[in-house]
């Protein structure tokens, strides 16, 4: 009897145990769980809450670096201009999404010569430049951070992004407090520093950084060859595709109207702040590679981007619920007047507590998005609602 007694206990022993590792799974099941079929869901039905569509738009959802979902609707070009199909493979200027690129490009050069991002950038510049007050003082954790303290605009580009614009800018110098303020000129300047900085790695390169059109062909050959290559994309340029078939712009109001859109030219003048054309399986590539690789950049510099939010959006904690989120929004528009204003909005967002990335592009503007938020955070809401 004892030693069936001592069994019986032994049974009950191992059936308490296998209940409460049972009640255990039970009550770990009510913690919530991301659904990737959820957030497609609120991604459209957000983006379309007006009961419009953007003209033509698409987007990519990856996880943990591979593809899972992808959509691509609507025209390149309305029935009024050639009535061309927008597709994931359909170039469109990616806009300010730009700046995330040109700082990777930045960091790795920072690396190759051995410099921090808080070196100066003073010895990097031109040498027939005269730097103006507190150059001297200014980094390229500053440029990165939009923290310069520089004199410029976000529009007249071609006073402010070319290369006699940039150089005008430098020599007006720091005259303002050195806090947050968004500037394209903070990063049209690393079309010079980058080729500055690639002959400070490679000296025996024939770059001669006092030319706008040797640092317009060494900022995009850099681009490709140290960003575009390694991601598998081949031939990404700031000229968009012949006219006849290229992507056009539009406010989402015009197919209605029968109104044209309006065609973007070569940005190689303006670039490093915007002006690439992409597709967008071109930009989920770079996400990928470099949230889930070191072939961009190494974990340190990434941790490094982040912390500081180089080239991405500014940290937004009160939509930020599960995690930090990270990205780079981008936009451009023709009119001051919402009825009438076309152009493009862009927008790349990495979770990293899910290991998803998602993509957004739509070329259109006058789209009202679910509560009137902006594109960046329509993605951030469609996310945190699509925990079960």
């Amino acid at each position: 009897m004892k030693k069936n007694s001592k069994l019986l206990v032994f049974l009950f022993i191992i059936i308490g145990l296998v209940s409460c590792e049972e009640n255990s799974g039970l009550l770990q099941s009510n913690t919530p769980v991301f659904s990737i079929d959820l957030f497609e869901e609120n991604l459209v039905d957000y983006i379309t809450a007006s009961g419009k569509e953007p003209v033509g738009w698409a987007y990519t959802i990856s996880v943990n670096g591979q593809l899972k979902k992808s959509f691509a609707d609507g025209k390149a070009q309305t029935a009024t201009d050639g009535d061309i199909d927008f597709t994931l493979n359909k170039e469109i200027n990616i806009a300010s999404v730009t700046k995330f690129y040109t700082a990777i490009a930045v960091m790795q050069l920072l690396e190759m010569n051995n410099i921090s991002e808080n070196a100066i950038i003073e010895e990097w510049l031109p040498p027939s430049w005269n730097p103006g007050p507190a150059i001297n003082n200014l980094s390229f954790s500053d440029l990165l951070r939009h923290q310069s303290g520089l004199q410029s605009v976000n529009t007249d580009f071609d006073n402010t992004l070319t290369y006699e614009g940039i150089k005008n800018c430098i020599e007006t110098g720091v005259v303002k407090l050195k806090s947050y303020e968004y500037l394209n000129v903070n990063f049209a300047i690393f079309r010079i520093l980058i080729p500055s900085l690639l002959k400070g790695a490679i000296p025996a390169l024939n770059i001669d950084i006092e030319s706008d059109d040797d640092t317009r062909f060494w900022y995009q050959f850099y681009m490709q060859e140290y960003i575009f290559n390694v991601t598998n994309s081949s031939n990404v340029t700031c000229t968009p595709e012949d006219r006849s078939i290229a992507t056009l712009y539009y406010h989402v109001d015009d197919p209605v109207l029968n109104r044209n859109g309006t065609n973007y030219s070569d940005w190689s003048k303006w670039c490093g702040g915007g002006g690439y054309y992409m597709t967008i399986i071109e930009m989920s590539k770079i996400n990928a590679w470099f949230e889930h690789t070191e072939s961009l950049v190494t974990s340190e510099q990434r941790d490094i981007m982040k912390s500081n939010r180089f080239g991405m959006d500014r940290e937004d904690v009160l939509r930020e619920v599960n995690g930090a989120y990270y990205g780079k929004n981008g936009s451009i528009g023709n009119s001051d007047l919402p009825s009438e204003n076309q152009g493009v909005r862009t927008q790349i967002v990495m979770f990293p507590s899910t290991g998803v990335d998602c993509v957004i592009v739509m070329n259109c503007q006058g789209l009202s998005f679910k509560d009137n938020a902006s594109l960046r955070q329509t993605i951030y809401n469609a996310y945190n609602d699509s925990w079960e």
